[in-house]
C-alpha cells in the first residue's frame, strides 16, 4: 500500500515535468533520483510510462530537433551533443538527424544565418567579418565543409584567397 503511494507520487512528479515539454527517459530518471526516489520505484514508474507511451526517446528527440530548428537553428554536431547529454542513445540520434536532413537543408539554414551575419559586419575588414561569420557557424555546430562552402560563396573567392 505504502509502495503504491510512493509510486503514484513519483508518477505525478513525472506528469508535472511532462506538462512543460517531452523528456527523455534519462532526464526522468535523473529528476526522480533528485527527488529522492529509490531505484526500484524509478524503474517501475519509467516502465509504466514507457508502456503507456508517455516516455519515448525517439519522440523526444524529434521534438528537441524540431524545436531547436525553429527557435535557434543548430547544426548536426550540436544537436547530436545535446541529445547525447539528454541520455538519448546513438541509433535514435542518428535516425532523428536523418529525418531532420529530409526536412531541413543544413546548407540553406547555415547560409541564411551566415548571410545575415555577414551583412552586419560590412563595416569591418572583410577578413575579420568572414572570421566572425566562420566562428559563429562553427559555434552553432555546422560542419566544416558546409562552413567552407558558405564562406566561399559569401566572398566569391576560394578559402585560400580570403
Amino acid at each position: 500500500m505504502k509502495n503504491d503511494k510512493v509510486k503514484n507520487r513519483a508518477k505525478n512528479n513525472v506528469y508535472l515535468l511532462l506538462r512543460t515539454r517531452p523528456r527523455s527517459e534519462e532526464e526522468i530518471r535523473q529528476r526522480l533520483k533528485l527527488k529522492g526516489y529509490d531505484g526500484t520505484v524509478i524503474d517501475n514508474v519509467v516502465d509504466d510510462l514507457k508502456r503507456t507511451g508517455n516516455i519515448d526517446d525517439a519522440r523526444f528527440a524529434r521534438f528537441w530537433v524540431e524545436s531547436r530548428m525553429h527557435m535557434n537553428p543548430m547544426g548536426d554536431v550540436i544537436l547530436k551533443h545535446e541529445l547525447k547529454s539528454k541520455g538519448v542513445n546513438d541509433p535514435v540520434i542518428e535516425a532523428t538527424l536523418q529525418d531532420k536532413a529530409k526536412n531541413y537543408d543544413e546548407y540553406e539554414v547555415a547560409f541564411s544565418m551566415a548571410e545575415e551575419r555577414y551583412k552586419r559586419f560590412q563595416k569591418l575588414d572583410r577578413r575579420k567579418a568572414l572570421k566572425r561569420v566562420y566562428d559563429f557557424l562553427l559555434r552553432r555546430g555546422f560542419k566544416y565543409e558546409t562552413i567552407r562552402k558558405i564562406t566561399e560563396e559569401l566572398t566569391g573567392n576560394t578559402v585560400g584567397e580570403v
